[in-house]
């Protein structure tokens, strides 16, 4: 990528810079990960871990100049299954969470080179987290003792992002997008109207975005 983009940056130039008027579009991050751990030194217990996280997080801009400034939106889903089982095998946890998370931010966007832009956002962040916990424990029969416990927790908070990334142009107005993202939002207990409680958490993201854009002028 790097060498086509090096390639592609003189023609470009002579063009000048296109990116102007209405522009919309998309960037998409998944993952997924399955991870195994045998019990040995500083755990008795054979792990498994699988996981998945999907996100998605569309924008509206107008470009006039080097500047592109709009609104972006931004969810998130992600799941992860855990289970640890002792080495005799008579005791077995399951481990099921899910994050939910949604906002919304303005942005404002430098363009530069043709196909670079720095880019900063502030906005209104909400999550949600599900875990549920369910135990067993057997006494090497067919019987068995087991427990489970269930808890949400909701949060909303302001947050921002910072950025940098490049469009390739495709034609027709059409780019495509790859761009590397800080992101961190400030939450607080949040379960619905208008009472927000004490801090929960600073959540921080460090992620690589590819996706679509599109600009008409």
């Amino acid at each position: 990528m790097a060498v086509g983009l090096f390639a592609a940056t003189p023609a470009l130039a002579r063009r000048g810079d296109k990116r102007e008027g209405f522009n919309f579009g998309t960037t998409v991050r998944i993952l997924d990960n399955n991870e195994r751990t045998n019990a040995g030194l500083g755990s008795d217990k054979n792990t498994k871990v699988n996981g998945t996280s999907q996100a998605v997080n569309p924008y509206l801009g107008y470009a006039f100049g080097p500047l592109n400034l709009g609104f972006t939106y931004s969810a998130e889903q992600q799941s992860s299954q855990i289970e640890e089982a002792s080495e005799d095998g008579l005791t077995i946890a399951h481990r099921d969470s899910t994050l939910n998370s949604k906002g919304g931010a303005l942005f404002a966007r430098f363009l530069f080179g043709d196909v670079f832009f720095f880019e900063a956002a502030g906005g209104v962040y909400q999550q949600n987290l599900t875990v549920k916990t369910e135990t067993k424990r057997s006494d090497g029969t067919t019987a068995f003792t087991g427990e489970e416990d269930s808890y949400q927790v909701k949060g909303v908070g302001p947050g921002y992002h910072m950025g940098a990334g490049l469009e390739l142009e495709m034609g027709n107005g059409f780019y495509f997008t790859s761009a590397y993202q800080v992101r961190i939002v400030q939450l607080r207990d949040h379960n619905g109207g208008s009472d927000f409680g004490a801090k929960r958490s600073q959540m921080q993201k460090r992620e690589a975005l590819f996706g679509i854009a599109h600009y008409t002028k």
